[in-house]
């Protein structure tokens, strides 16, 4: 009678320890869990997108601004197109919409460049710093919502045009549009060091003044031709009058204004380096 209960007694003991001991599977589960959690960390590319994405929508649901870069050269344009418009057998109010829509989006660029300076007062960047945006995904970030916010101004003007007698084909419309956009670029550049170096208000400030500046030294409102000679070597320098002549260019043809090529390229690349050099020492975007 003793052997059977030693045996029962084993066989219960052997089921306990088969109970209580965890399956391999549970343990190997457990020992990779904190490898998951650090894989499920949003990527450098993912942390741009989302910035780009909040600042763009940001912007363009502020409704003075979309006022501001939409109506106001949508207005200029008709102006200057009852009272231009007719010259040269029509074509003067393609280039008065050419003109008009540059104009528009170097308003929407250097404005959406100098929030920057806002984001900057409210403590925002440095939460997101500190959150792990990093500097370069922060400044790739502005530049993609600034040449988002640009696209309508650019359109509008485009669309007002086509509606009021520019004569122009489809293919060669949205090419201006395309060469205008990309041209624009160093004008974002233009913002967001304004927005880095100046403060407070003075960067709203120092941005309508250069916009205008730009404006009119390019040639945007009036033709470079009609100023002095120092305005005209000024004009040739700067963007916005290669801007426009690249975007005549795509509209009506004619020689390639490689001029314009290389000063657009050459104000992006100094001004990229003048972005880097204010972004590691403005305030709120050092890491803490």
């Amino acid at each position: 009678m003793s052997r059977p209960a030693a045996t029962a007694a084993g066989t219960t003991t052997d089921h306990r320890s088969t109970v209580m001991t965890p399956p391999p599977e549970t343990l190997t589960l457990t020992s990779t869990a904190p490898a998951a959690r650090a894989a499920a960390a949003p990527s450098a590319t993912s942390r741009t997108m989302r910035y780009a994405l909040h600042t763009t929508a940001m912007t363009i649901t502020n409704v003075m601004f979309m006022v501001f870069t939409i109506a106001m050269p949508v207005g200029m344009y008709l102006l200057f197109g009852m009272m231009f418009g007719e010259q040269g057998g029509g074509e003067a109010r393609g280039m008065i919409m050419v003109n008009m829509a540059a104009y528009g989006g170097l308003g929407a660029a250097v404005t959406a460049g100098t929030q920057i300076q806002e984001d900057q007062r409210t403590g925002f960047l440095r939460q997101l710093i500190v959150a792990g945006l990093s500097p370069r995904s922060f400044l790739v970030g502005s530049v993609m919502a600034a040449s988002a916010v640009i696209i309508p101004a650019l359109v509008a003007v485009g669309v007002v045009g086509l509606a009021t007698g520019v004569e122009v084909g489809p293919a060669a419309f949205l090419l201006t549009i395309v060469v205008l956009w990309l041209g624009l670029l160093p004008t974002i550049l233009i913002g967001i060091v304004l927005g880095m170096v100046l403060k407070g208000g003075t960067a709203m400030a120092g941005g309508v003044v250069t916009m205008m500046a730009m404006a009119i030294f390019g040639g945007l409102w009036m033709p470079l031709e009609m100023f002095p000679d120092w305005m005209q070597q000024i004009g040739h320098a700067i963007p916005t009058y290669w801007i426009s002549q690249l975007g005549q260019w795509s509209m009506y043809g004619g020689d390639l204004p490689v001029t314009g090529l290389l000063v657009i390229g050459a104000w992006t690349l100094v001004l990229g380096v003048l972005c880097a050099v204010s972004l590691r020492g403005a305030v709120g975007l050092k890491r803490r």
